[in-house]
């Protein structure tokens, strides 16, 4: 159990369950036995998570000649790793109360960071990308729980992180008793997520994991610190560019040893991916 998992529900009332579709969809992955007919039963009871899947098996990515028209042969076609993946995405979405300019926001944010993660796992060789893809989706899930919470004081706190001397973290110490990444670590443990996804929504901004913690993880949670500084840099998920932000001194890249000539590459790779995913990610009916 997180240890400050009781205290934060203390300050912020009732942390978001995960959803029921999302908590059968993981419990069946478990089982190597299971079969896609049952994985289809459980996902129809959401309409949210069963369009978003055939919308995903019908894209250019799989260059089908026929068009899938049941949920059965979409996870067919997708696969288990993907079809957790989708899941956990629509999770987060769905945990929105509403979906105005902050939330599309931090939406945008969590896609982008998402998406850099996978580039940066597939390039690097040193973590799962789809898992790295789920931590990156979910390093700021604390952000949007804050805002759920009080979204009016939650803006006012990234408003006043722009201008103020104060940090970020600081500030939400200040207002909310707890930061974005307590939060959420909070979240993803009482999800029953990985030990690793836990990790990485902890200390996805400063890599300060313990000593004796699994490689693993320390190579997924530089990962995500690389990717959301990646993000920062571009804009994405940002009021405007952090141009001025030097990535080889981020705690991600020095602890990966990554050349700036990568660096850049990376940066280039996940700019033009967003890019031409953006909409498909962001548009609301997804």
């Amino acid at each position: 159990m997180f240890n400050d998992y009781q205290t934060i529900v203390k300050h912020l009332g009732d942390l978001p369950p995960m959803p029921a579709v999302a908590i059968k969809v993981l419990e069946l992955l478990k089982n190597p036995h299971c079969s896609a007919k049952l994985l289809a039963k459980a996902i129809s009871h959401d309409a949210a998570v069963s369009g978003r899947i055939l919308r995903i098996a019908n894209s250019p990515i799989y260059g089908r000649q026929k068009r899938v028209t049941t949920l059965e042969g979409a996870i067919v076609v997708l696969g288990e790793n993907i079809l957790r993946t989708l899941v956990l995405e629509t999770s987060l979405r769905g945990i929105n109360k509403s979906f105005g300019r902050l939330e599309r926001m931090l939406w945008e944010d969590s896609i982008g960071c998402a998406i850099a993660a996978r580039i940066i796992a597939r390039r690097l060789g040193q973590a799962d990308p789809e898992e790295t893809f789920i931590a990156g989706l979910f390093r700021h899930i604390g952000k949007v729980v804050m805002s759920n919470h009080d979204k009016e004081t939650y803006q006012r706190v990234l408003d006043t992180a722009r201008t103020a001397r104060e940090g970020l973290i600081d500030l939400e110490r200040a207002f909310f008793a707890f930061s974005h990444e307590l939060v959420g670590a909070a979240v993803l443990d009482n999800w029953n997520l990985s030990p690793a996804l836990v990790q990485s929504a902890l200390h996805h901004h400063d890599l300060r994991l313990d000593a004796q913690t699994d490689p693993q993880i320390w190579h997924q949670v530089a990962i995500v610190n690389v990717a959301g500084r990646i993000c920062q840099r571009l804009g994405i998920g940002q009021e405007e560019p952090l141009e001025h932000l030097e990535l080889t001194q981020t705690p991600g890249a020095l602890y990966l040893k990554l050349a700036p000539e990568l660096l850049e590459t990376l940066q280039q790779e996940v700019a033009a991916l967003f890019e031409k995913e953006r909409d498909f990610f962001l548009s609301p009916g997804r």
